[in-house]
């Protein structure tokens, strides 16, 4: 019985090639999108999942409470808080720190000599970070490696690339400048090599120093373990399994605020330092001072794609009821005449779900097909290397089972139990083709893929405005034509000096406008963090605030605008002793007019006079909003070199840079990018969003309009006498057009009237995640209703206009 249901299948498949063409499109599209989705959405929440401890992991968030006020939140820690929480808590295993430098390695090799290269990824901590995290030693011992001064692991990566295929424990590596920043040597042993993190990683590096680097040749400095203000280190607690950590929370906030009370009163502010779980940081708040913010994830972005995966599965199967049960009536006759013949119900709904078994599983297997051709384009769409094993992982084939399966029982039983409930002899009397047996289903499943269509049109515009308001608003700062220059490690008493000279030959390079130095560019998050406060009145406490190290020609450079004051200027001494504040400072620190403010003292560890109060201009992107900033006259301390430059001529320029910058630092790689790119960076995960919000919005739109297409193309087939009658009697085409269209123009209107307040209160939340947003234009509801309702016409407008072009001859001669 299930064999001859099979072949009446496939013969009833040969006989209607064009719908089972239309079912079986529809359906792989609709697997293909959903299986990517999915593969997306489990890479983003595979994040931190490798260690083999993540569930009792937690980074402790550090929120910096001011005047009864949220200054800010951090994912940096004090380092006090874990040894706090260790010696206290016996619900807490292990602690470890992670605190994040940067600099130029170098390796002498005996066959290569100088092997030197600028780097990002490196990180102090202590021993306790194999205990807490699986880093794997490949070479080395876990408890001997990163105990004592002067040592450091390596990753896998970083071993080929400074030591080829040679053995590199043993070996010393020079950390230049490392003497100079934390006052001891700038030579470290390799004690280890580690396997290189996954790229499924919250945080990634490539060097692990001692702990003991922050400490330096002074014994006596202890302020890298017992400071409470010093919060530059990702802090990571190990619980015991199956610990409360509500209940351990609430117990750490009562002891915070029993030893740290007296503390906090003096300056009227409280600190906090929150639980956040391992699993929940990458999708989680970006927080100031994020490991890898430019590869944090968006909870809000992997829910909408899973919720659009669902609407372009259901609109598939939707196209598959509705084809299957409008077909009822020309299937009528062979339900009445199999009845007739003996057939029972049960025979005939096993034979109806025999058809949709088998359209979808041709669907299952050319989506399989689709999906590992079009692999590699899923990582570029979404700028994730998404490894290709995943296809061979059992919950991929599960997810395949599960679509087929619930595909086939979703998409099949309705119409077989529509068909199969035919009485013979109502079919058999012609009467089933005048009853209106699930028409307002067939209305209500057409309105639903419609309502879906509209508000994935209207989300894909908002998302696209929102991304275009952020990378063409006004910054306030110019970053245009500006190329940067990681500025040279190797620095000793003659830096200052040999940055002079080196400003003044390359103001004499072709094509350079201007150079200015700085610790800090427009993109780059500022670590600098300290409390600020007046000398005289003012707010109680101390304002905390970001600093920036500048020269004199900083704030002309950047094209900055002055509120109140003036820049630096060598032409005044002592500039070393004054400060300038942006606007949000002055304001906080009670300065409502910035001429207030100019001359003025404030105080920051030593006592500096306001000389100018800038205008507010975004130093990161327009996702977060303008904060507290400080200028302090620091050129010596420079991190960046910015150049103006008179056209995108960029590599001209460097080619004139590069013999100025080897003469003077010799052994600093040039380390360059281009200002607007590297601001930019910041839009990038937004920016892969919306490309793939738009892309599968067009897919689920055009699986609607392909199940409308062949709807409205059966339903015409049905009513084609009628149209020759019409036509006889006079109507024209367009008339036949608009009267066989106006149907399904009246649901998709109906359509739009339902989408338009869903998508404007869902939009309106995610706009609510931006500080800086745009407000949703009513065009935008009007455009894609309009763009509903052109793409449904021309759907059901070509199959209507073709019927009405033929001959009434050729349709009523049997009549």
């Amino acid at each position: 019985m299930i064999l001859n249901n099979f072949k009446t299948a496939f013969r009833n498949f040969l006989k209607n090639k064009s719908y089972t063409a239309l079912n079986i499109t529809g359906l792989t599209l609709g697997m293909v999108a959903s299986l990517f989705i999915w593969q997306y959405v489990k890479y983003e929440r595979s994040f931190d999942k490798f260690h083999s401890k993540a569930a009792d992991i937690y980074r402790i968030q550090y929120n910096g409470w001011q005047a009864g006020k949220l200054r800010f939140e951090c994912a940096a820690a004090v380092p006090a808080v874990g040894p706090a929480m260790k010696n206290n808590f016996p619900e807490v295993l292990q602690f470890t720190r992670l605190y994040p430098v940067s600099g130029v390695m170098q390796y002498e090799s005996p066959e290569q000599g100088l092997v030197s290269f600028m780097e990002e990824k490196m990180q102090i901590t202590d021993t306790s970070v194999f205990d807490v995290f699986d880093v794997k030693l490949k070479s080395g011992h876990a408890s001997t490696s990163l105990n004592g001064p002067g040592r450091i692991v390596i990753s896998e990566k970083a071993a080929r690339k400074y030591f080829g295929q040679t053995d590199p424990v043993g070996k010393t590596m020079r950390w230049v400048g490392a003497d100079r920043n934390f006052g001891g040597s700038d030579k470290f042993e390799v004690t280890g090599v580690f396997a290189n993190l996954p790229e499924n990683s919250h945080i990634k590096f490539d060097f692990l120093f001692s702990y003991e680097t922050l400490q330096g040749p002074s014994r006596d400095n202890t302020n890298h373990e017992t400071s409470w203000g010093w919060y530059d280190f990702n802090t990571y607690v190990l619980l015991r399994p199956g610990t409360d950590a509500k209940a351990l929370q609430a117990k750490w906030d009562k002891f915070l605020v029993d030893t740290r009370s007296a503390d906090w009163n003096k300056f009227n502010r409280r600190q906090e330092f929150i639980l956040q779980p391992l699993l929940d940081i990458h999708l989680g708040k970006v927080l100031l001072q994020e490991s890898q913010p430019e590869d944090r994830g968006d909870e809000g972005s992997v829910y909408a794609l899973s919720f659009i995966a669902i609407f372009i599965l259901i609109i598939a199967w939707v196209n598959y009821i509705n084809l299957a049960t409008a077909r009822s009536f020309d299937r009528a006759n062979e339900v009445g005449v199999r009845k007739v013949m003996g057939a029972v119900r049960n025979q005939l709904i096993g034979q109806f779900l025999a058809e949709s078994f088998l359209v979808n599983l041709f669907a299952a297997f050319i989506s399989l097909a689709v999906v590992w051709l079009a692999w590699p384009l899923l990582s570029e769409l979404a700028g994730r290397s998404i490894p290709t094993n995943y296809l061979l992982q059992p919950d991929f084939w599960i997810a395949v089972l599960l679509l087929f399966t619930v595909g086939s029982a979703l998409s099949g039983f309705y119409p077989a139990v529509i068909l199969s409930g035919f009485k013979p002899v109502t079919v058999l009397k012609g009467k089933v083709m005048r009853s209106g047996h699930g028409n307002i289903l067939r209305k209500s499943l057409v309105v639903f893929q419609f309502v879906a269509s509209v508000f994935l049109i209207v989300g894909s515009v908002v998302v696209y405005q929102q991304l275009s308001f952020m990378r063409s608003k006004d910054l306030g700062v110019d970053i245009v034509q500006t190329l940067v220059l990681k500025s040279p490690q190797a620095a000793d008493s003659l830096f200052a000096k040999k940055m002079a000279t080196f400003k003044s030959e390359a103001l004499r390079v072709a094509g350079v406008k201007s150079m200015t130095a700085s610790t800090n560019i427009p993109g780059d998050e500022i670590f600098w963090a300290s409390g600020i406060r007046r000398q005289v009145g003012g707010p109680e406490t101390s304002i905390s605030g970001y600093t920036v190290g500048i020269d004199g020609d900083y704030v002309s450079a950047f094209g900055l605008k002055l509120a109140a004051g003036r820049s630096f200027d060598l032409d005044h001494p002592g500039e070393n002793r004054r400060m300038i504040l942006n606007r949000a400072m002055a304001e906080a620190l009670d300065w409502k007019d910035p001429n207030e403010a100019i001359g003025q003292k404030v105080i920051q560890g030593d006592t500096f006079e306001i000389v100018g109060v800038l205008e507010n201009y975004h130093q990161m992107s327009l996702k977060e909003a303008v904060g507290p900033l400080v200028y302090r006259y620091l050129p010596q301390f420079s991190t960046f070199c910015s150049f103006k430059i008179e056209d995108e001529n960029y590599q001209s320029v460097l080619a004139g840079l590069e013999g100025p910058w080897k003469t003077l630092f010799p052994g600093n790689p040039m380390d360059y990018f281009v200002l607007d790119q590297f601001f930019n960076r910041q839009y990038e995960r937004d920016k892969q969003f919306g490309r793939i919000f738009g892309i599968f919005t067009a897919l689920a739109i055009f699986i609607a309009c392909l199940g409308l297409f062949g709807l409205a193309s059966f339903m015409t087939l049905q009513r084609t006498k009628e149209i020759g009658i019409r036509k006889v009697l006079g109507s024209t085409a367009p008339n036949i057009v608009l009267l066989l269209s106006r149907g399904f123009i009246q649901l998709v209107l109906i359509a739009n009237l339902i989408a338009w307040p869903l998508a404007w209160y869902l939009m309106n939340e995610w706009l609510q995640g931006f500080p800086y947003r745009i407000d949703i234009s009513p065009v935008v509801f009007v455009g894609a209703g309009l763009g509903v309702v052109v793409i449904a016409f021309l759907s059901v407008g070509f199959q209507t206009l073709k019927a009405a072009l033929v001959n009434p001859a050729q349709t009523l001669k049997y009549e």
